[in-house]
């Protein structure tokens, strides 16, 4: 039977680890475009849940972002760009597809789970290692296909003696660099405020804008609000969606991660890409216009 190590470890998404340089984007984008600082609020659990008060913290957080990213756009056209079809963002599941049958059960078991913060354990003792390494995959493809619940939930292990004995959901606040465990009605809180900023970034692009200009406002939001964390002291959170829009650091996955998830809340065509720059690991995004497919 495998003993796993001894030292308590989070799991590691399949991409691996990425400190490259920032997002880079092919298409061209704006210019004279100044950075703001990013404005990082560290929720209390006094803040309340209702619809109205989660708009307003999120309005308070993003708007002047949201300003900024749409008069840089207006201020700054493109020539020959002019894309006025729009191509519908494709729920592919591409991770989950490339699951054994095994793990895809234990994939569709966790999902339900994660969504709603419900806490679950595999035990080496009820399931065997087997099934532990499995848990590892299903969950990987999980946050691949969900980057939404990247941003709160990873699996831990639990430890006796000198082997693993079990592995565990664990939910965490998504600005917490350890990634440890946390209150779920205080997760859930910031979750929604986080939905809501991005809703409101995602219902401020106008309608006269082109497809092209639609990708470049939502590009201009992230680089607005975060900055590359050239050194990964940002911890788990610099490689999530949340990171890259409310956080205030990022690296590329997270960069990659926060642009593909207001793409595909805008109904935009996006997909998330991994490969090598300048011999270092590297996470992009591909967007789609009627002249064809484009790195950015």
């Amino acid at each position: 039977m495998r003993q796993w190590p001894l030292k308590r470890t989070r799991f590691k998404k399949v991409l691996p680890a990425l400190f490259c340089a920032g997002i880079a984007v092919l298409l061209p984008l704006l210019t004279g475009c100044k950075r703001e600082a990013p404005t990082v609020t560290e929720p209390t659990t006094a803040v309340t849940t209702t619809e109205n008060a989660a708009q307003t913290f999120a309005s308070q957080r993003v708007e002047d972002s949201i300003q900024t990213a749409l008069e840089l756009v207006k201020k700054n056209p493109v020539g020959g760009w002019s894309s006025t079809v729009s191509y519908a963002y494709k729920q592919d599941n591409a991770a989950y597809a490339e699951l054994n049958g095994d793990q895809q059960a234990l994939y569709d078991e966790m999902l339900p789970k994660v969504k709603d913060l419900t806490p679950f354990t595999y035990t080496a003792k009820d399931r065997g290692y087997a099934v532990l390494d499995n848990v590892l995959m299903a969950a990987s493809a999980l946050c691949r296909d969900h980057p939404e619940y990247e941003n709160y939930f990873d699996i831990e292990e639990v430890v006796e003696g000198d082997r693993t004995t079990a592995l565990r959901a664990c939910y965490f606040l998504p600005y917490d660099a350890t990634g440890a465990a946390a209150d779920t009605k205080q997760i859930k809180e910031e979750i929604q405020i986080f939905e809501e900023e991005c809703n409101l970034i995602v219902s401020a692009i106008p309608k006269t804008f082109s497809t092209y200009d639609k990708y470049r406002y939502l590009a201009a939001v992230i680089s607005l609000r975060t900055t590359y964390d050239n050194d990964s002291a940002g911890g788990k959170p610099t490689a999530t969606a949340y990171g890259a829009i409310e956080g205030g650091s990022s690296i590329c996955q997270g960069y990659a991660s926060g642009f593909e998830y207001l793409c595909r809340k805008a109904n935009l065509w996006c997909t998330q890409v991994s490969g090598v720059s300048q011999d270092t690991a590297h996470a992009w995004n591909l967007v789609k216009l009627e002249s064809g497919t484009y790195h950015v």
